[in-house]
């Protein structure tokens, strides 16, 4: 009898192990690349978009898992951005550039819905949230052909923002060499319909919110191609809106190649306004 307990007890424990070893593989472990690459992910969102917070949530694991190599931005574009279709809170987080940016990249199919590296993936250039991370994981692997750094200086008393970025070409790379420059603020409680919590959420915290560009939507054409060692850097101002919160506010910067219908974020930067 106790032999029979004995070989039981060692069958349970042996399959404990199993469920615990399959447990730990389900832990978000921060990724590590080879290079520098870091990778722009866009986000379009809506304040009326049940789906999205989805979208949301993923994009925070993913900034968890990725730390040193993702940046995100979350664009209230389209149908679901309206804040009157139902009146959902008191801010309109549409954007100039973001109504711009919907038609450049999509318009999406379904939310929620993004880019990696204005990259298509299978042909689809906007994809759901559980295709990012593959996407994402691909796009890392290639070393940057652009560096980019970004200084700024930011007056509080006026609110005006000057944003420098400067790069250098790691390799020849031809086409029109485009700059964006978007500012983006995080921590804003507002109204937002979640299917996932139940409905409407009216102190829902938005982050990565777009709230503007320094630059044109599609981009500042800055060179005609570059070369190995070719360096550029490009200076613009732009006052902040009396209602932005400049502590929770951040500068990204990046660069696209645009050959024709093709125009993939070769590298990309992030800084806080204020540190």
């Amino acid at each position: 009898m106790n032999t029979h307990k004995l070989i039981y007890g060692c069958l349970l424990s042996f399959v404990l192990c199993l469920f615990s070893c399959d447990e730990q593989k389900r832990i978000i472990e921060p990724f590590v690349p080879a290079g520098n690459r870091t990778i722009l992910l866009e986000e379009f969102t809506g304040k009326a978009c049940p789906n999205c917070p989805k979208g949301s949530r993923e994009l925070e694991n993913l900034l968890q898992q990725f730390p040193d190599n993702l940046v995100a931005v979350s664009i209230h574009a389209g149908f679901f951005a309206k804040p009157q279709v139902p009146p959902l809170g008191q801010y309109d987080f549409r954007t100039p550039e973001g109504d711009v940016l919907i038609d450049y990249l999509g318009p999406p199919l379904g939310y929620p819905a993004g880019d990696v590296n204005r990259t298509p993936v299978s042909g689809e250039m906007l994809l759901s949230s559980n295709a990012w991370a593959s996407a994402i994981t691909t796009q890392i692997q290639t070393a940057p052909s652009v560096e980019l750094s970004i200084d700024h200086d930011y007056n509080s008393t006026t609110r005006e923002l000057t944003v420098t970025v400067n790069g250098i070409g790691k390799e020849a790379v031809s086409g029109d060499i485009r700059l964006s420059i978007m500012i983006t603020e995080s921590g804003i409680v507002d109204a937002q319909i979640d299917v996932e919590a139940g409905g409407l959420v009216p102190d829902y915290v938005h982050n990565h919110v777009l709230r503007g560009m320094l630059t044109p939507a599609t981009g500042a054409s800055i060179s005609n191609g570059l070369t190995l060692g070719q360096t550029f850097s490009e200076t613009y101002t732009r006052t902040l809106d009396t209602n932005w919160d400049a502590q929770h506010m951040h500068i990204i910067a990046f660069v696209t190649d645009v050959q024709g219908n093709n125009f993939p974020v070769l590298q990309a930067a992030e800084i806080q306004l204020i540190p």
